[in-house]
């Protein structure tokens, strides 16, 4: 499977899906995401903050808005890719140290310690939610 057409030749910067987020479609999105990365030869690192930040993102659409309808983006911005997605819901996700023997609260809190910068803002519909991964690693 290719994201990009057959006549394009330029690489692609930006992936885009309108969805319903449901945990059982997980799997299918970070796919996406992993052929993405892929085409942008980003190092199995970087993939892997990805593809963290979309499930965890898409899974808090799915558990905490009560309209799952979202967009999901995937960006190569510079030498970084930026997952975001955009929600109907105007409630700011909350990042705080999570309990250890907690079954849920950690993710958020664990994507932005592996990431580069992780953040939100409210837009007219809703919110975005994004997380951003450097392919240049400074030990590089």
């Amino acid at each position: 499977m290719t994201l990009t057409g057959q006549e394009a030749r330029a690489q692609r910067l930006l992936f885009s899906w309108l969805l319903t987020a449901r945990r059982e479609d997980l799997a299918h999105f970070r796919r996406l995401a992993k052929l993405a990365t892929r085409e942008w030869a980003q190092p199995s690192d970087v993939t892997e903050v990805v593809l963290h930040g979309v499930t965890e993102l898409l899974s808090n659409v799915a558990r905490h808005v009560e309209d799952p309808r979202c967009t999901l983006e995937l960006a190569l911005i510079g030498r970084s890719v930026q997952v975001t997605v955009h929600d109907r819901s105007s409630a700011l996700p909350k990042i705080t140290l999570p309990g250890w023997t907690a079954e849920e609260g950690r993710g958020l809190w664990l994507l932005r310690e592996m990431a580069d910068d992780l953040g939100y803002a409210l837009t007219e519909s809703g919110k975005q939610v994004w997380v951003r991964v450097s392919g240049e690693r400074p030990d590089a």
